[in-house]
């Protein structure tokens, strides 16, 4: 977000759909310890964490990606002592991205709403929210966790938001660092804007509608 026009290209959308891990905020550092310690917890060893390791998918996702031939109860018990780990630690290396505040100030002050969208946990991204102090700046957040009894992609959790709020996809955009956040705004015709600067390569960004560089 490196100039207002950069980021205002275009014809201006009133609804704005942000992702947050790597694109609002630099979060890898604490879920990385987080994720460490859960590890060496329940003594087990993965040698190639620093190699396979991504921001992004979900707990259980990525816990069947470090590990090979693991059974259902050892990733449940895995991502349940994550949870603490993470959500108590007061996040003390998670920062937002330089100018990224005042930028979403300034779209507010144009008459955007703003929402995150995410695949973080409801609660950990509440708690970052409120750690920050950025709770007045958004105008809803939703996880992958959000309504119970679903666990949702980030298209259909994209879709059931369009459509809960009454927006016209015309006039919406979804922003976000992976590849997963650009097929979910294309796949809801919104509007894509890919930034650089988060956790996914900007080859994966190529479909998006724009880039977007933090200078």
């Amino acid at each position: 977000m490196d100039s207002e026009g950069k980021i205002f290209a275009g014809e201006f959308r009133r609804h704005w759909f942000f992702d947050f891990d790597g694109t609002l905020a630099r979060t890898g550092e604490d879920i990385i310890l987080a994720w460490k310690k859960a590890i060496a917890d329940m003594g087990l060893s993965c040698p190639h964490f620093d190699e396979v390791f991504r921001i992004g998918p979900t707990l259980e996702k990525m816990a069947y990606e470090l590990f090979d031939n693991v059974t259902p109860e050892l990733v449940a018990e895995l991502t349940e002592r994550f949870k603490p780990n993470y959500d108590e630690s007061g996040f003390p290396n998670t920062v937002p991205y330089p100018g990224v505040p005042e930028k979403l100030a300034a779209l507010k002050e144009k008459g955007a709403k703003i929402y995150v969208v995410t695949n973080k946990r409801h609660a950990a991204t509440q708690r970052i929210i409120d750690v920050m102090g950025w709770r007045s700046l958004f105008d809803g957040v939703w996880s992958f966790d959000s309504f119970p009894g679903f666990r949702y992609r980030k298209p259909e959790l994209l879709a059931r938001l369009l459509k809960a709020l009454g927006v016209n996809p015309s006039d919406a955009v979804m922003v976000g660092d992976t590849k997963g956040d650009i097929d979910a705004g294309k796949a809801n015709g919104v509007h894509t804007i890919g930034v650089t600067w988060g956790y996914g390569s900007r080859e994966e960004l190529a479909e998006a509608d724009e880039i977007c560089e933090l200078n």
